[in-house]
């Protein structure tokens, strides 16, 4: 079976771009069912937060069309974020949160993380980006309202500019957190998000049913069972900063 991986990194004029021999992988933003359900070629998307929301499939038991995939759930783990910024900078903290506005799941993500700091009594600080100029000009705000820990929203853009991100935070002192472990050792301190890796084996294991016969719209949307808390210890030390026994006792992984 060849399978080729297509990113369309949330810009719906690639999809027609991104199709595929057999199946279509990719962390697909605005691909609405309407645009997919006239593609003749299957797809099986991977880390999808909200693929009801964008118009991607029906529902996660009954998907329709010919797309089926796995969902990220990150957007569920905005209180688990919360708790390790919580851990590592005590409960009355102040909290930054990094996000591009112009996503269409950034909204929900970022209220999500709203209503979960409310709750836990936490003062959570929105710093939105209207595109990757605005960086700069965030991380100096944030320097002169005395940040130090920042919450990175996970998503098609900051992935992209994941590195420029995480460095710039490390230049201006924050300690950060984000959602895609796999991506830990490009600079940020701390991630805990979904196991990519069992989700990639997954994939293609729906991919090689796919083309044995079965039918997107007959395989449920599925949803991550594991998930991975990983440091870097080189952030860490670059920073200055003694991480919590009660957060090393509970890693997955360490980047030296």
């Amino acid at each position: 079976m060849d399978t080729e991986w297509r990113s369309v990194f949330g810009r719906s004029d690639r999809v027609d771009t991104a199709r595929c021999r057999n199946l279509g992988n990719g962390r697909f933003e605005r691909v609405r069912y309407s645009q997919t359900a006239d593609l003749d070629i299957p797809i099986v998307f991977i880390n999808v937060g909200n693929p009801i929301g964008i118009g991607l499939v029906k529902s996660f038991p009954h998907p329709g069309g010919n797309v089926t995939g796995f969902s990220d759930a990150i957007a569920d783990l905005s209180g688990k974020f919360l708790d390790i910024a919580r851990e590592l900078g005590g409960p009355q903290a102040p909290i930054d949160y990094l996000w591009y506005t112009a996503w269409e799941d950034g909204q929900n993500r970022f209220s999500l993380t709203e209503r979960a700091a409310k709750a836990a009594e936490m003062t959570l600080r929105s710093r939105p980006l209207n595109n990757i100029d605005d960086l700069e000009p965030q991380l100096a705000a944030m320097k002169s309202d005395g940040a130090t820990i920042v919450i990175i929203q996970p998503g098609p853009f900051t992935h992209r500019y994941r590195k420029r991100i995480f460095q710039g935070a490390i230049s201006a002192g924050y300690a950060t957190i984000y959602g895609f472990p796999p991506v830990v050792q490009d600079g940020a301190l701390i991630a805990y998000g979904p196991d990519a890796f069992e989700m990639y084996h997954a994939a293609g294991q729906y991919s090689a049913r796919i083309v044995k016969g079965e039918k997107p719209a007959d395989l449920p949307v599925q949803q991550p069972t594991h998930f991975k808390l990983i440091i870097n210890l080189a952030t860490a030390k670059t920073l200055g900063i003694k991480l919590p026994e009660t957060l090393l006792a509970r890693v997955d992984e360490v980047i030296e």
